[in-house]
């Protein structure tokens, strides 16, 4: 049986978005190749007082990304969309023995990252596209890892799927984000690392990416700001989970969302199902595994799309495990 529930802080009535955007997946799935490689881009960011896009310092694209995500700007953003990938024949189960990669840490100096139904360790990713020059908006959520910088979220909500490494723009991500209230601050990105599966084939299954991210306004990195989520791969497609992200369709993304209850494998698919029916704006939250009345847990999958109420979440396996190798100690 499924479950769901949003945040204690929620208003009494759900205001739903007229033209909210569903984010979508085929009905079958696009092989996981075997050429698959993990890679990586700079972050990139449009600077308006130079009127171009450019790589910049830590420093600086903390200050520029910032600048630019004023309170109307946040506001004009839409739920992100995935996009489809390409369909193939049935796939045969891939699983392994899992591993966990990385425990849960709390946030410095708390005890907490506040509670079940609200976690700090969550949050809201802002970015322009460039291929539109519009504003979105995804989930996304902090992950422990040795520099304390890293978040994980959809390939979609970072770099463009089969666009050979071309990155989002003014990328940032705000941890507890509610109805405005940013309690631990702004991270901007400085490094995607993500898999050649998503970026030039445009698999939906490898739509993943881990961002490391610069220090907020404050000094601070992001786990020790908001704590970071453990962090598993593999294991069996059946695995009891808590989601957590923004769906737009609900609280008009303003609000943290949770749905909770036990996973199957998506039909010819290597990924994971559940029928939380979240729609646009949750795509990258995390899919948590022994999650904890703390707000913490082992993150398995983020948000991938939503077909016919059924949500998905690519499988973590062993070439997932190698591209957070690749990014968990990186830092500016």
């Amino acid at each position: 049986m499924i479950f769901k529930r949003r945040s204690m802080l929620a208003a009494i009535s759900a205001m739903t978005l007229a033209a909210s955007m569903l984010i979508t997946v085929p009905a079958t799935a696009g092989t996981v190749a075997k050429t698959d490689s993990m890679t990586g881009s700079a972050a990139q960011v449009w600077d308006e007082s130079a009127g171009a896009q450019r790589t910049v310092s830590a420093e600086d694209a903390q200050r520029i990304v910032s600048d630019y995500w004023t309170p109307s700007r946040l506001a004009s953003a839409v739920p992100a969309a995935a996009p489809a990938g390409p369909a193939d024949k049935e796939l045969p189960a891939l699983t392994a023995k899992a591993v966990t990669a990385a425990d849960p840490a709390l946030p410095t100096g708390d005890k907490a990252t506040r509670d079940a139904w609200f976690s700090y360790t969550n949050g809201k990713i802002y970015y322009v596209d460039p291929r539109d020059s519009k504003r979105y908006m995804c989930s996304g959520s902090a992950v422990n890892s040795g520099s304390k910088r890293l978040v994980v979220t959809a390939g979609h909500c970072a770099v463009v799927g089969g666009g050979n490494g071309q990155v989002m723009l003014n990328w940032i991500f705000i941890p507890g984000y509610d109805h405005g209230s940013e309690p631990r601050g702004r991270f901007s990105a400085y490094w995607f690392h993500y898999s050649t599966g998503w970026s030039v084939s445009n698999n939906w299954q490898r739509d993943f990416a881990f961002v490391v991210t610069n220090t907020n306004g404050s000094g601070q990195k992001v786990v020790n700001a908001a704590g970071g989520h453990g962090f598993r791969v593999n294991g069996s497609y059946s695995r009891f989970v808590h989601i957590a992200g923004y769906p737009g369709d609900r609280d008009s993304g303003e609000v943290q969302w949770y749905c909770w209850g036990t996973t199957d494998r998506w039909p010819s698919a290597n990924a994971y199902r559940l029928g939380c029916n979240f729609g646009g704006g949750s795509s990258g939250g995390p899919w948590l595994e022994d999650y904890q009345s703390n707000g913490l847990g082992y993150v398995i999958s983020a948000m991938q799309g939503n077909l016919d109420g059924n949500n998905s979440g690519p499988y973590y396996d062993n070439h997932v495990l190698a591209v957070f190798n690749a990014a968990k100690d990186h830092a500016p």
